[in-house]
């Protein structure tokens, strides 16, 4: 049997998600900011500050991802790149006054997508579909046999 069709539905409620936070980004004037910055701000929201790997780590990214979105969020002026006190050559990302200003707008989204989740599926039906999606892209490939 032939499950193609989870790759389309996963790629179109990525599509809608993505549309959706275009659209409130929008509304709320937010011009600067796609749904990738997504990944570091919520991490960064939550605590403190960041170093690279870490955010790479907790966002599923690359660490060359991850400088990419932090170099665009600096420039817009959403973080900031400090020294890292327990690492002399390291460098940790921290949000700045702008990027806390962003918590209301970011909790909005995040609202409204779980709403739109919570329109289509029960709490378990939305538990279950979690958990089956993780299970897709945490897969582990078995070791190869010589």
């Amino acid at each position: 049997m032939k499950h193609l069709a989870i790759f389309n539905y996963a790629s179109r409620l990525r599509e809608i998600g993505n549309t959706f936070i275009l659209a409130e980004l929008e509304k709320a004037g937010l011009r600067d900011i796609a749904p990738s910055h997504g990944d570091v701000l919520g991490q960064l929201l939550t605590c403190d500050s960041r170093n690279m790997s870490e955010l790479a780590l907790h966002a599923h990214r690359t660490k060359s991802t991850i400088t990419a979105l932090v170099t665009k969020l600096e420039k817009n002026g959403y973080v900031e790149r400090i020294p890292d006190p327990d690492d002399s050559r390291g460098v940790k990302v921290r949000l700045t006054e702008k990027g806390r200003a962003l918590k209301p707008a970011f909790d909005a989204i995040s609202d409204g997508l779980q709403a739109m989740i919570s329109e289509r599926l029960s709490e378990d039906e939305a538990r279950n579909l979690e958990s089956l999606l993780a299970m897709c892209v945490e897969h582990k490939a078995p070791p190869k046999t010589r």
